[in-house]
């Protein structure tokens, strides 16, 4: 390699794979010193920084902090630190410039590569999980098809035969026909039809599209001549593909357990967390439990094919029969929700809701619903006004970053806040630069929460939005839905109950007003802002990181501290000191300590 190659020249002659390297050992022989390239980062929990070394030349990397070394940032994230204790010419300066430009991108490429390697791997995977799907599928199908047509030629042809039978018998010569006879005749011609409708509805019970899973069940026992008796509920209704999947799956459970006399009931449960769950009981021994088993065995197959479960299992003189189906059907796009957003309930309540609103939305009204489901879905977006977004680390790939170079007023506090648009939907807003007044005013008038900071750095900032997703996801998509449930949509009710109870957007407001230290609130709980604060969630939602204790603390430890918590917030609340806000915040602070007693969960 020559030296002093311009990095333009030096792309177009090295693989990318090796051209951070050759970049970096370029631009040391053009200085004739040591060059390294690295980033910096931040810990969370000390205020300090230390740099970690990505390329080095010719030797090891020298001293971050040392006063003669140079350095120049990398726009993508990263800094390059040349040694030069004599003063680098224009020309050099020129070289430093530029290489920094080209070791952005050389870092955007690996990191794009990389994240094509992951792609390519995670399609590989899908397709061989679609192709075992299919497999499954088609042997569910071909299980199915021979059901039915075991259902339709064994039972309704036999019927009909008998039938047949019996009419011949009457139209023969010399034969005496009496009433009894024709009402025999009309007996069996009854129990034809009566078979062939239990046939036809369990291929389309009518009264699933319309009532839903439960009463087309309810609808199915009252036909069967053993009682069956049912407990609980299966919440808001779902995917007809779910519904349709549960209805099959218990229908086959009670066909195979009330479908001979017996004094003894079925007791059917249902229930709901993250899958719609149902559980059949019924008095039985072991050689009847190892029987059930052999014939629900297709139908096991079948729902497992689906993505649900069947279990039969026996207790005693006690059959357990439990069915379980994931309560909907998402595509495997990685950018929809993930298992940390599945854990917090207020994110599954609200989604459920927009589900609902999307079910029953009228053609004018279905795509802004789709909208705030797309929006709900998505990333945290955050704006960096006034600068570079420097480095990011792992929270790249929880946010979405929006640069912006113009000046923080009023006309760009007003983009952030729309719904759409390249800078709409902003969910927080970093300025590296002063922001005006009438900027902050803007934000802060927002009906949609934008949190505004200009002392955290980019990363830890971003970590902060991704900790609080779901949270931020499911009041922005509240507020949304505000405007779509007016007058009398069936909808209102529960979404104004959720904006006004929901635990956890009080958290993350009260949270937002105690950072900006704007108002006077808890200002005479003794110090208290930074407990409330961490309490409510601000610095981790872990239980242990809201009482401040060591994050391999006990639970015993854990229930003592929040124990102490709900006393000295409640205590403040019931002083006769305590003004009306304050004691609103308390309130709030207390049922956090509260939830953390019970062992509810947290974001």
């Amino acid at each position: 390699m020559n030296r002093g190659v311009r990095p333009h020249r030096l792309a177009t002659t090295v693989a990318s794979e090796h051209l951070v390297n050759a970049l970096v050992r370029n631009l040391s022989e053009t200085v004739d010193g040591q060059v390294t390239y690295g980033i910096v980062v931040t810990t969370e929990r000390a205020p300090r920084t230390r740099f970690v070394a990505l390329a080095s030349w010719p030797e090891e990397p020298a001293d971050f902090g040392a006063p003669e070394i140079v350095r120049q940032p990398v726009v993508g994230g990263g800094v390059v630190c040349v040694t030069a204790p004599w003063r680098l010419s224009d020309g050099e300066g020129a070289m430093l410039r530029e290489t920094a430009v080209w070791l952005g991108v050389a870092t955007r490429l690996a990191r794009l590569r990389a994240d094509h390697e992951r792609a390519h791997v995670r399609a590989e995977r899908l397709r061989s999980e679609v192709s075992a799907a299919r497999e499954r599928l088609a042997e569910v199908r071909d299980l199915e098809r021979r059901r039915l047509v075991g259902a339709i030629t064994t039972t309704t042809l036999r019927d009909l035969a008998d039938v047949r039978e019996r009419l011949r018998a009457l139209d023969e010569p010399g034969a005496a026909t009496t009433l009894e006879d024709l009402a025999g005749v009309r007996t069996t011609l009854d129990d034809l039809l009566d078979n062939f409708r239990t046939v036809v509805r369990g291929v389309y019970p009518a009264m699933l599209p319309d009532r839903g899973p439960r009463v087309a069940l309810e609808e199915l026992a009252a036909m069967l001549p053993r009682p069956v008796r049912f407990r609980g509920d299966l919440g808001p209704r779902v995917g007809w593909q779910v519904e349709s999947g549960l209805y099959h799956a218990v229908a086959a459970v009670l066909n195979a357990l009330a479908g001979t006399e017996a004094g003894d009931p079925v007791v059917v449960e249902f229930g709901r967390d993250e899958a719609l769950r149902v559980r059949v009981t019924t008095p039985a021994d072991d050689e009847a439990v190892a029987q059930l088993r052999a014939t629900l065995g297709h139908d096991a197959e079948r729902l497992a094919a689906l993505g649900g479960a069947m279990e039969c299992t026996g207790t005693g003189d006690t059959a357990v029969v439990s069915v379980r189906v994931a309560d909907r059907v998402e595509s495997a796009d990685s950018t929809g929700p993930v298992p940390a957003l599945e854990r917090s309930v207020l994110y599954r309540q609200v989604r459920d809701l927009i589900r609902q609103g999307q079910r029953t939305a009228a053609d004018g009204d279905r795509a802004r619903w789709d909208a705030v489901a797309e929006r709900m879905a998505a990333r945290p977006r955050l704006a960096v006004v006034g600068g570079p977004p420097g480095e990011l680390g792992q929270a790249e790939a929880a946010v979405t970053v929006v640069v912006v170079g113009a000046a923080a007023d009023e006309s760009l506090a007003e983009e952030f806040l729309a719904d759409d648009g390249p800078r709409g939907a902003v969910d927080g807003v970093l300025c590296l630069t002063p922001p005006g007044a009438h900027f902050r005013a803007a934000l802060r008038r927002g009906r949609q929460r934008v949190e505004l900071t200009e002392s955290a750095s980019v990363a830890v900032f971003a970590r902060k939005l991704a900790a609080w997703r779901p949270v931020i996801a499911a009041r922005r998509a509240i507020m949304s839905m505000t405007d779509l449930v007016r007058a009398d949509h069936p909808l209102r009710g529960p979404v104004e109950r959720l904006r006004a109870e929901a635990h956890e957007i009080k958290e993350l407001d009260l949270v937002d007003e105690l950072e900006r230290g704007e108002s006077r609130l808890l200002r005479g709980a003794g110090g208290g802002v930074v407990d409330a604060v961490r309490l409510l969630g601000g610095y981790g939602s872990d239980p242990r990181a809201r009482l401040a204790l060591v994050p391999n603390a006990d639970e015993r430890l854990v229930h003592a501290a929040a124990a102490r918590a709900v006393q000295r917030w409640r205590g403040l609340a019931e002083h006769p000191a305590t003004g009306g806000r304050d004691r609103a915040a308390c309130e709030v602070l207390v049922r956090s300590a509260e939830g953390i007693l019970k062992g509810e969960r947290t974001r």
